[in-house]
């Protein structure tokens, strides 16, 4: 009996392992507008839609050993489709390796994202310029030149502006790093 729970139990573990491979979240701080991408979920974070493929690429792990030494295996469904659990135990070897038209194809998505997010970033850094109105942002209904609400709200969109001006700057970097 208490082997069957164990097994059920890591089969649990495993469904929803694979399920949350391929989840990711993109968070935008309402203060700053600055986003976040990432795997966990998170308050305020919208999931994004990976077109069912994120979860099928490898990550490029071992597989996982359990206490005997044996990888672990298992599928599980994943946006109505049946995936692999296990990791990708033949990463870095020759099987690893997929066809040029996938990788071709890989790339080409890779950088509409990038291009597309670039975009995304640069008209907040406009709109954030535009703001901040070189150092001088006029003040809110409720704000007084030197008031304290004013200069926290200036210091904010300084920040706003840094942020905005280093996922430029870094996402500019990693389209001319791409290889096509």
């Amino acid at each position: 009996m208490k082997s069957t729970v164990s097994i059920a139990l890591a089969s649990l573990t495993l469904v929803f392992a694979a399920a949350a491979q391929g989840e990711i979240y993109k968070y935008v701080d309402p203060a700053t507008g600055a986003v976040e991408y990432t795997n966990q979920p998170k308050r305020g974070a919208v999931r994004m839609s990976t077109g069912d493929t994120l979860s099928e690429i490898g990550t490029g792990n071992k597989a996982a050993k359990t206490k005997n030494g044996a990888a672990t295996t298992g599928t599980a469904s994943v946006n109505g489709r049946t995936v692999n659990a296990s990791t990708n135990a033949s990463a870095g070897t020759a099987m690893a390796s997929v066809d040029a038209g996938t990788q071709k194809t890989r790339d080409g998505t890779r950088r509409q994202v990038l291009v597309d997010e670039l975009a995304s970033e640069e008209k907040l850094l406009n709109e954030a310029r535009s703001s901040f109105n070189e150092g001088k942002p006029l003040p809110m209904a409720d704000e007084g030149v030197g008031s304290p609400k004013y200069i926290d709200r200036v210091k904010q969109l300084e920040k706003t502006l840094r942020v905005h001006g280093r996922n430029v700057v870094a996402l500019k970097q990693e389209l001319a790093n791409l290889k096509l």
